[in-house]
């Protein structure tokens, strides 16, 4: 009898568990990351919904060291950060049901990039398959300044989704295009309906190509004529949408009251209000009533909407709702920061708001300093308002060079500072003049003392001549005066 249990049991947890794992796709936006991602499995691999999926990954110089990173079921990709740059690894993916993780796919080898290249994969690789077409947008990577364009390819992968011993034969037409550096979309079309296909992007330049990003999935299946007993879903309702951080929403809904179509799950379209890019919207899947969107931008407005899935076919979209994320501090420092000397005295500081404000600018902090080496809890700290972009700095002394730099600063805080600049105050004008003028009133009076000081030697002098003289007119008037007697 208990054999019979133990049979039954090891029955139930092979049929329950899934006998497939999805094959992964692997790139590097960085020198330090992978991002591993996959395709959902079919509900005939699955052998039941899927709660989970567990990426396991190790360096190749360390086999032995393995790593484990578990994701939601509803989850098809998932970054491993804080990797070593210019080392490969290998990762494996498996899914789970609620009886369990199926066998593991096999190791799959990535070389993450050297920190001496240049050119990274697009970011943001997204892909809204048709029936007949593939609208591929992207993001440029981190050293997009480097580049010269982008490279879009596709091609056919045959056969269906297989289990790990089994590998899907590729068909080598791949076809490719060249596109400007300012593009960022794509519609790659004539494509055939319920295939599989591989697209890839990635940037260059003169010198060299760059990693690329990769995406693999379905074109969707041949629409059918609808009877009334294959309408599509109803949109969801009671769509609501509550900023939880600087850089998340928390979106929930309800299901239609009334549908005659099962819906298994449902996707979410987020855009920034008033886009019209298509580049700029984003798509997201949940197979709950909701959905945690987070990698937005501080202080911005959304436009969110629903659409229900049923197993061959979706629903319209639901109403938008509009929610703004929360602000932050600011990203970036205030631009072009000038500084002009007015006088000995004073410096006049102008500079632009910041580029990235993540909310309202309350005020800006300007610092300086006469010693660059000060921390800066020791440099003079100025605030003005937010609304102005020039300030005069008063009190300064004449001849001395001050280092300036400065922040702004929304409600939740200061920002970044600026880079520092200098600036030199012009010495005292009338310095040299006093100087001047000093010196000719001392000769002068040197002059007058000296003058004074003579003034009873010459008088002594004349006196002495005038005496001399008058002895010798007496003598010549009477050479003989002793003959008088």
């Amino acid at each position: 009898m208990n054999l019979v249990k133990g049979v039954q049991s090891q029955w139930w947890f092979c049929r329950q568990t899934s006998i497939a794992s999805p094959q992964l796709s692997l790139l590097s936006t960085s020198p330090t990351d992978i991002r591993a991602m996959w395709l959902p499995l079919s509900s005939q691999l699955s052998r039941g919904a899927i709660t989970r999926y567990r990426i396991d990954y190790r360096a190749l110089e360390q086999v032995d060291h393995i790593y484990s990173v578990e994701v939601g079921g509803n989850e098809t990709q998932v970054t491993l950060r804080d990797l070593k740059p210019n080392q490969t690894y290998q990762l494996r993916i498996a899914a789970g049901t609620r009886a369990g993780f199926s066998q593991s796919s096999e190791w799959a080898s990535h070389h993450t990039p050297n920190l001496t290249q240049v050119l990274f994969a697009p970011t943001e690789l997204k892909v809204r398959a048709k029936m007949h077409s593939l609208n591929v947008t992207w993001q440029p990577p981190p050293n997009h300044t480097q580049i010269t364009g982008y490279k879009l390819s596709w091609r056919e992968l045959d056969g269906e989704e297989l289990p790990n011993e089994e590998k899907p034969m590729i068909n080598e037409r791949i076809q490719q295009i060249k596109l400007r550096k300012r593009v960022k979309h794509h519609e790659v079309t004539g494509l055939a309906p319920d295939q599989l296909y591989e697209v890839k992007v990635w940037a260059f330049n003169k010198q060299t190509e760059g990693y690329a990003a990769v995406w693999k999935g379905r074109t969707e299946k041949l629409t059918r004529v609808r009877t009334t007993d294959s309408l599509p879903p109803l949109p969801p309702i009671s769509v609501r949408a509550r900023a939880n951080s600087s850089t998340s929403i928390w979106l929930r809904w309800e299901k239609p009251h009334f549908s005659n179509v099962r819906i298994i799950n449902y996707t979410i379209r987020c855009s920034p209000a008033g886009i019209r890019n298509a580049s700029l919207v984003s798509y997201y899947t949940s197979s709950s009533q909701e959905i945690f969107l987070e990698s937005l931008k501080p202080f911005t407005s959304y436009e969110i909407a629903v659409q229900s899935k049923g197993v061959d076919m979706s629903g319209p979209f639901s109403s938008t709702v509009e929610e703004s994320t929360l602000p932050d501090r600011p990203s970036s420092p205030p631009l072009d920061m000038q500084l002009s000397a007015l006088d000995s005295y004073s410096v006049l500081v102008s500079w632009r708001p910041p580029l990235e404000p993540n909310g309202v600018i309350l005020t800006y902090w300007i610092l300086y300093t006469g010693n660059m080496s000060h921390p800066d809890h020791l440099w003079i700290n100025l605030t003005h308002d937010g609304s102005v972009t020039s300030a005069e700095v008063q009190g300064l002394m004449s001849g001395t060079r001050y280092y300036f730099k400065m922040g702004a600063c929304t409600e939740v805080g200061v920002g970044p500072y600026s880079p520092v600049k200098d600036v030199y105050t012009p010495p005292k004008k009338y310095g040299v003049y006093v100087y001047v003028k000093n010196l000719y009133i001392y000769v002068i009076h040197l002059y007058i003392s000296v003058t004074f000081a003579l003034v009873p030697l010459v008088d002594a002098f004349i006196q002495r001549d005038i005496h001399r003289i008058q002895g010798i007119q007496s003598t010549e008037s009477n050479p003989w005066p002793c003959n008088t007697l």
